[in-house]
């Protein structure tokens, strides 16, 4: 389902994450379903697995950063075991548009990385022992 030149996006989308996610670009997180993550979840993996030997430390480190966010996402409000879940949702994701779910689940997971950044940011200016 993943092609080859959205793996390269969705890596560079992650990478660049602070400075497009600090301007707004990225919607709030709230109107999503528990199947729209898990949708991301399958598309994340795909990009993992595709593209194993081209990932950087810092894009594999991303990409399990959002793997992670999703699946905590879709648990947190079904709480159905997550093979099962996979199983039962993969037929419905590979008929899906890739290109809407590339598009969706990259600005998902700059939203997400942007708010990490503003977590890291507000954390460096915290005096030491707090």
């Amino acid at each position: 389902m993943v092609r080859g030149g959205t793996i390269a996006l969705a890596a560079g989308a992650l990478l660049a994450t602070p400075v497009l996610a600090q301007d707004g670009a990225a919607p709030s997180e709230g109107g999503f379903t528990p199947e729209d993550d898990l949708d991301c979840a399958l598309y994340v993996g795909a990009l993992m697995a595709e593209s194993e030997a081209e990932l950087t430390p810092d894009s594999r480190t991303a990409l399990t950063g959002a793997f992670t966010y999703f699946v905590g996402r879709y648990e947190a409000k079904r709480g159905t075991r997550l093979a099962e879940a996979f199983a039962a949702r993969y037929a419905e994701y590979q008929n899906a548009d890739p290109t809407q779910i590339a598009q969706t689940c990259s600005v998902r997971m700059r939203s997400f990385g942007g708010r990490l950044e503003r977590l890291r940011q507000a954390q460096a200016v915290l005096p030491s022992g707090e």
